[in-house]
């Protein structure tokens, strides 16, 4: 009996022990990540080659990581005494930079080495000082070898604006990179019916090929007259020089800028016509604008002669677009005192930029009424002297 009891007891201790809660493992937590704090000045590529006689732009930036507003002192230092250099910001040459919390500000260092500059590589230190600390970013510039032989082509101003009317000119200097002489033709893509020649420097005679020695430089001007209905764009020019296996070209372009222009023609395209002295004859004119942008109050006027009255309706053209016409009716009221014969009276259209004028020749015939006087004159004069022979023809 003994037994069963401690059989049950030692089971059910078992069974109470399988049931008990298991205790859980403790998970533990993840690393937690630090984000960075701090102030950089870093390049893509602080070690670079640049050709003597050529400007280089080295991109440097500026990073604010979790730290208050910083202002950055920049200095330059390493730089040759003949090399040119300048830091730039936005296009314009900045000594600071206020780089924003957790922001970034983007400054470009320019070197130019001179020509036939010499030596392996010159190191070039820029810092960016920034309260009591500084950031230091190393670079090193080694010289490239110039190329051998070839043609470079170098534009004054690549781009000209004017308008249709404009002579285009371009001053390109043209490099011989190789070590001999040569030829050289000249030639220019252009649109059509744009007229294009070539002068030496400011000469004034025009060229097709120009010699130049081996290494030497010439300036060449480029004229480019646009076609005179050209509308109002850009237009692209490319300029090439070729010879000796060498072959160089300049892109440049052109923008042409709308020009009105206006024109005067009589009735049914006739600058003549007819009218009676002392009575008023209408004439319908034509105004055109065969240019390329609109022309704005346009007047009419006349200087006729003495005596005689010109009134156009209407009197000023408000708006006339390109390749519009417009209506004009002009009335010329010639003098009573006027002759038989031909007159002329100038027509004139100017407004802003345009003026424009025509020579109407008017034909001036006499009144009906004085013919018919002059002949009543006549007839009298006939009666009167019949009468007298009549009378005094017997004696």
């Amino acid at each position: 009996m003994r037994k069963s009891v401690r059989w049950v007891l030692a089971s059910g201790a078992a069974i109470a022990a399988a049931l008990a809660p298991v205790p859980a493992f403790t998970q533990q937590p993840p690393a937690q990540i630090h984000e960075l704090t701090g102030f950089w000045l870093t390049t893509p590529h602080p070690e670079l080659a640049i050709p003597p006689g050529k400007t280089e732009t080295i991109p440097l930036t500026l990073r604010n990581a979790n730290l208050p507003p910083q202002r950055a002192e920049l200095e330059v230092s390493g730089v040759p005494t003949d090399w040119k250099w300048s830091l730039k910001g936005g296009n314009r040459e900045v000594n600071a930079v206020i780089v924003s919390p957790n922001a970034t500000e983007e400054v470009k260092l320019e070197l130019t080495p001179p020509t036939g500059a010499t030596g392996k590589s010159v190191p070039i230190d820029v810092k960016a000082r920034y309260g009591s600390e500084t950031a230091d970013l190393p670079l090193t510039v080694k010289l490239a070898n110039a190329p051998e032989g070839g043609l470079e082509l170098k534009p004054e101003l690549p781009a000209l604006r004017g308008s249709a009317r404009s002579t285009f000119s371009f001053k390109v200097e043209v490099t011989n990179n190789g070590s001999e002489e040569g030829l050289f033709n000249l030639a220019a893509n252009a649109p059509e019916g744009f007229q294009t020649r070539f002068k030496h420097g400011y000469g004034s005679e025009e060229i097709t090929g120009l010699p130049i020695k081996g290494g030497a430089t010439e300036d060449i001007t480029l004229e480019v007259t646009p076609a005179r209905a050209a509308p109002a764009g850009r237009y692209p020019i490319v300029m090439d020089v070729s010879g000796g296996g060498a072959n160089g070209t300049a892109e440049l372009s052109i923008e042409v800028t709308g020009q009105p222009e206006v024109s005067l023609a009589g009735p049914q395209e006739r600058l003549s016509g007819e009218a009676v002295a002392g009575k008023e004859s209408s004439f319908t004119f034509t105004l055109s604008n065969t240019g390329s942008a609109p022309a704005a109050d346009i007047e009419l006027s006349s200087s006729p002669p003495t005596g005689w009255k010109v009134e156009f309706e209407p009197k000023t053209v408000g708006m006339l677009a390109p390749n519009a016409t417009s209506q004009v009716n002009v009335r010329i009221t010639p003098s009573e005192k006027a002759i038989a014969g031909d007159y002329m009276v100038p027509v004139r259209a100017s407004g802003g930029s345009v003026s424009e004028s025509a020579q109407f020749r008017v034909t001036v015939n006499t009144s009906t009424m004085w013919g018919a006087a002059g002949l009543g004159v006549i007839a009298a004069a006939v009666l009167v002297l019949g009468m007298a022979v009549m009378r005094y023809g017997r004696r």
